[in-house]
């Protein structure tokens, strides 16, 4: 699906070659990626149609100077409890007490959960192209999310493919090549789509007047082109988190750190290191 074997392509490849580690909690097996050195972890949390291979490009920049952890969610997994203790469990495994979070669309939904309910275990948080808890998401696809319950698994599959190619690759850096053929080649099915849609929709309460969460450094990083968060959603979040540092990519859509790697990298790294 992409012929190019650019430096993209090989980087990706040797990721994909390196060894994933498991852990199974609550009778559901999570497979993740470990490595890298240094005293600080960051953990990086895909978005709904991800894994934990698409973070390759951070991944491999990171690990010379931080231990690095990704993860792909389980497709049982339906809720942010579910979600957060299977993380937990990870750290735990890996014997990390604390984290810098990197979360992307649900990803940074589920981080910013974390921050929520595991405040003393979290040092940074980056909340990438994503979205504050609300009730917007599930009105405007309640038909849909009945209407998936009943249909074949194929046919679910053939109209996600359309989604993306009509509206989400369309506005990621004119339709990218790479990013085209990644998203189009990840597993699918239906669990995992209606268990990581519950996620998304799984809402709960953001305490403003915690100490606690507020102290802890927050980046929010967003596309002004974004077709999957939509500008109310964009301004939401900020609002929500007035704290938080922004920084806005142009015309780089829903996935920025596949699009622009090297600019996503600088942001985070600079704002990690406290510049």
């Amino acid at each position: 699906m992409y012929p190019n074997n650019d430096a993209a392509a090989q980087s990706l490849q040797t990721f994909r070659n390196k060894k994933i580690k498991e852990i199974e909690v609550n009778n559901i097996k999570w497979l993740y990626y470990c490595g890298g050195q240094g005293s600080e972890t960051i953990l990086f949390l895909h978005g709904m149609g991800g894994a934990y291979d698409l973070w390759w490009q951070q991944v491999l920049y990171f690990k010379p100077k931080y231990r690095v952890i990704t993860y792909t969610l389980p497709p049982p997994i339906s809720s942010l409890k579910q979600a957060a203790e299977g993380i937990k469990a990870i750290l735990k495994q890996e014997k990390v007490t604390s984290c810098n979070l990197v979360g992307t669309s649900m990803g940074g939904y589920i981080a910013q959960y974390l921050v929520q309910t595991m405040p003393q275990h979290i040092s940074k948080a980056v909340f990438g192209n994503t979205f504050p808890p609300n009730d917007l998401i599930k009105k405007e696809n309640r038909f849909t999310s009945i209407l998936v319950r009943f249909l074949p698994e194929a046919v679910i599959a053939y109209f996600a493919e359309q989604n993306l190619k009509k509206k989400v690759l369309p506005a990621a850096s004119k339709n990218q090549e790479l990013l085209a053929a990644f998203l189009l080649s990840l597993p699918f099915s239906k669990q995992s789509l209606m268990g990581r849609y519950q996620i998304v929709i799984d809402y709960f309460e953001v305490d403003t007047s915690n100490i606690q969460t507020k102290k802890i450094p927050k980046l929010i990083i967003e596309s002004d082109n974004d077709p999957l968060i939509t500008p109310n959603l964009r301004s939401s979040l900020k609002k929500l988190y007035p704290e938080a540092r922004v920084y806005t990519f142009h015309a780089q859509g829903h996935f920025p750190y596949i699009t622009d790697p090297i600019e996503y990298n600088a942001i985070v790294e600079r704002f990690l290191e406290g510049d």
